[in-house]
């Protein structure tokens, strides 16, 4: 039996698109993108709050 990859797209596909297939990929792509967008500002949230902290202990060290 020959390999799925060897097939064209084609022969994989369950018929042509509908709107509400592209609609809901669509959406999927957009919670996507929120959700990366979310996790990079707590990423660079959780830097900041390391950086800060740095500095801080930093600072104490500096004091006689």
């Amino acid at each position: 039996m020959p390999d799925h990859r060897d097939r064209p797209a084609s022969a994989l596909a369950h018929g042509p698109a509908k709107g509400s297939d592209i609609e809901r990929v669509r959406r999927n792509v957009d919670e996507a993108d929120a959700q990366s967008v979310h996790a990079e500002e707590e990423s660079v949230a959780r830097h900041r709050e390391r950086v800060s902290s740095r500095g801080v202990e930093n600072d104490e060290d500096a004091q006689p």
